[in-house]
Parts: C-alpha cells; sequence; structure tokens
C-alpha cells in the first residue's frame, strides 16, 4: 500500500474513534444527569411529605376537634408533652362540656369528680390514640362512641367501691378496673350522703335498731340526727309474730327504700364482705 493511502487511512480511523467516543461521552452523560434529575424529583417528593402541615381530627360522629401537627410539633418533632396538653385543653375539654360535664362529690374525708351523665363519650384511651395517630405523619381520624360508664375512672384508689345513686348500682374498682358491677336498693330521697366515706365497722349479721338483720354489715357513716349508722348490707329480714323469718323481696332491687344504708341481693353482699375491710374507700355520688 502506498504511504499515502496509510495515511489516509489511519486519519479515517481517527475520526471515527473520535466520533464513537464523543458519542459514548455523550449518551452517558446524558443518562447521569437524566438520573440525578429522577433522583431529585422523588427526593424532592419526599422532602415535601415529610415536611408537609397534617392534621388529627377527633370525631364524635360529626363532632369533630382538628389539632394541626403544628400545635404539637417541638423542633422538628412530635412532642408528646404538647399532644396531652392539646388533647386536655381542646379535646377533653369540648366533649366534657358538650355532653354533660362533670362534678365535684366532697365531704370532710376528701373529694372526686365524676361524670354528670350515664351515656357518655368514651375517653379512656384518647391520649395514646392521639399521640399515635400524629407519629403517622398522616392526616388521621380518631373515632370516640357514646357508651354507658361508670362516672369515675378507677384511678381514686388502688381499690373501691363506687356508688350511683342516680342508676342505684355500684361499681366495685381494682387497679384501674371494673371488677364487678352490683344493683341496690338504696336511701330515700333526703337521707342520701356523698363524698368519700372508709369502711369504719364489720358485721356478719347485726340487729338494727328496728329489729331487722342485715347480712354482711359494712358500716360507712354515723347519722346524728338518726342516732344510727348508715352501712351496705345485704337485703333485709326479720322475725315475724309468730317466730318465722321474713326476707325483702328481691323486687326491691331498684327502689330507694332506706333511711341511709344501701341494700343489695345477699350474694353481692357477702363479696363485698369478703373482698374489702375496714378502711377501704366507698365513693358515693347522685
Amino acid at each position: 500500500m502506498e504511504k499515502g493511502n496509510i495515511t489516509k487511512l489511519v486519519l479515517f480511523v481517527d475520526v471515527q474513534l473520535a466520533i464513537l467516543l464523543g458519542l459514548v461521552i455523550f449518551f452517558g452523560l446524558s443518562n447521569l444527569n437524566t438520573q440525578k434529575i429522577t433522583d431529585q424529583d422523588v427526593l424532592g417528593v419526599d422532602t415535601a411529605e415529610a415536611s408537609g402541615d397534617f392534621s388529627v381530627s377527633v370525631c364524635l360522629r360529626d363532632d369533630c376537634i382538628y389539632i394541626p401537627n403544628t400545635a404539637v410539633s417541638k423542633e422538628g418533632s412530635i412532642d408528646e408533652g404538647m399532644v396531652y396538653q392539646e388533647v386536655l385543653d381542646k379535646v377533653v375539654s369540648h366533649f366534657e362540656r358538650t355532653y354533660g360535664g362533670k362534678s365535684l362529690a366532697a365531704n370532710g374525708n376528701g373529694s372526686f369528680v365524676y361524670w354528670k351523665e350515664d351515656i357518655r363519650p368514651d375517653l379512656t384511651n384518647i391520649f395514646k390514640e392521639v399521640y399515635v395517630s400524629f407519629l403517622s405523619g398522616l392526616d388521621t381520624n380518631v373515632d370516640i362512641e357514646m357508651k354507658d360508664m361508670p362516672s369515675t375512672d378507677g384511678k381514686y384508689a388502688t381499690k373501691y367501691i363506687e356508688v350511683d345513686n342516680s342508676r342505684q348500682k355500684l361499681y366495685v374498682w381494682r387497679n384501674g378496673q371494673v371488677e364487678r358491677e352490683i344493683l341496690l336498693s338504696g336511701p330515700k330521697e333526703g337521707y342520701e350522703v356523698y363524698g368519700v366515706f372508709p369502711i369504719v365497722d364489720k358485721g356478719l349479721n347485726p340487729k338494727a335498731p328496728t329489729g331487722s338483720y342485715m347480712p354482711y354489715w359494712m358500716a360507712f357513716h354515723y347519722a346524728g340526727g338518726q342516732e344510727s349508722w348508715y352501712g351496705l348490707h345485704g337485703l333485709i329480714w326479720w322475725y315475724d309474730s309468730n317466730g318465722r323469718a321474713i326476707y325483702e323481696p328481691e323486687s326491691n332491687i331498684g327502689v330507694r327504700r332506706s333511711g341511709g344504708c344501701i341494700r343489695m341481693v345477699e350474694e353481692d353482699a357477702k363479696y363485698l364482705y369478703e373482698n374489702f375491710d375496714k378502711g377501704d374507700l366507698i365513693l358515693i355520688h347522685e
């Protein structure tokens, strides 16, 4: 091959290699830029979602309270203490005010707060539910329901008896849970007492001044005007003129009949007698 032809061939190959190299570089950079743009777009979406505002709504049917994340955030994170305060100030106060509210029962032994309505919003786990909802970082709805519930929350003492005069019912609370519900025959109007009462005495079957016997008696209040004690006990019984034992009928349960005592069927009275001692507390409210 002549020298001139060789030179032309070399130049041709060099040009082709240069073109090929240029194409490789061009398409490589294009793909890289495309990848960067795609990554930025994805990251941009994630960042916007992570830093965007959201809220938790607490609703009883159509009655809702909304809490934005900005109200419970501290240094970019959800603050549990701030959630608690927002729920207390906005959610709890609203539903208490709207659905009957609470009242105070008090005497010389102490006081406690109780719900005035028997059927009320169940706010038992509301703080935890709202806090967990905020941690999700999404718009969330927390639904609450109206329920037939005791009027106290089980936190007054490790163990106590709650007497609800309006229902003629008592609740046995132990470690924050209702262990037993008992139907009652309570005192007539004008003989009720309210507040905190420690059990001061017990007796298996003492005899009342009227001559009636009171199974599983647990005294909790001395009524000076009557010069007698009020107590929890089973339905009374007595002897008639012929010496026969006469028992108060169970149909009296649910009816206010006594001059201060709180009666129940004997099985329930026995249960209380075996599970409560002197010094244990009875909380009584309307």
